[in-house]
């Protein structure tokens, strides 16, 4: 898909008003086998889910709310301090069974994604760096779009931010863990008010991984996490 296409076979009523601008844009997979259950969850009424667009594994994206309308796929979550990200954010969800199936993001809707990506980043002036996925901003209970989604590919189109650096198993010293934890909270990352807290940290530490340390997954902290957290802290101020 080289130019947006929008299908509009489907709807979801579950949304309300918007209380913010629009600042975010929201990565998700829908953990469903097909685009048919997908589609039974986003407008089920009684689970009260939904998001703006949802992207089949061939490429076909469906609008399912309005843009200009709050919809329901983000819950409890923050990033730099804001909240209520329903309210902030476009939610796009991606029909994946999920990380713990290993099932691969097809290109034709990676492809997809991007054009659509850019499409409502141009559109509403979206920062590279607001560019999320679910498990950034809510990294205590979720892990969606996983450690397969990939992002290095979101990178190459900028259509999301990408840092990479060559992997280390040196394994950080209380300092350096502690320079980590701040510069994630720096970087936006909620649940680190308390950095005493080892169980939210350990889970806040794998969200940045699933972003961009993929095979640190289930690991400890090393010199290359904190090297790319101290890069995307630079990047980020430059």
């Amino acid at each position: 898909m080289s130019q947006l296409d929008i299908l509009h076979n489907f709807k979801s009523k579950n949304f309300d008003l918007r209380k913010k601008r629009v600042e975010f844009i929201i990565l998700h997979y829908t953990e469903t086998e097909n685009f048919s259950d997908a589609i039974k969850l986003l407008t089920d009424t009684k689970r009260k889910v939904s998001s703006h667009f949802v992207i089949d594994r061939n490429g076909d994206i469906y609008n399912l709310v309005c843009e200009t309308k709050r919809a329901w796929h983000a819950g409890v979550s923050c990033w730099n301090k804001k909240k209520d990200i329903n309210s902030r954010s476009i939610g796009i969800e991606i029909v994946n069974s999920g990380e713990n199936t290993s099932q691969i993001y097809p290109t034709d809707q990676i492809n997809s994604l991007i054009v659509l990506i850019k499409h409502l980043k141009k559109k509403f002036s979206v920062s590279l760096f607001n560019i999320l996925g679910h498990s950034d901003i809510a990294p205590l209970r979720k892990i969606d779009p996983g450690k397969f989604f990939p992002w290095d590919k979101l990178g190459e189109k900028k259509a999301g931010v990408w840092i990479k650096n060559k992997l280390s198993n040196t394994i950080l010293n209380a300092k350096q863990y502690n320079k980590l934890l701040n510069n994630l909270r720096k970087i936006g990352y909620p649940n680190l008010d308390n950095l005493f807290d080892d169980e939210k940290n350990q889970k806040v530490v794998e969200a940045f991984h699933r972003r961009f340390s993929p095979k640190l997954v289930g690991k400890e902290p090393t010199i290359t996490t904190l090297k790319n957290s101290d890069d995307l802290l630079k990047f980020k101020n430059s």
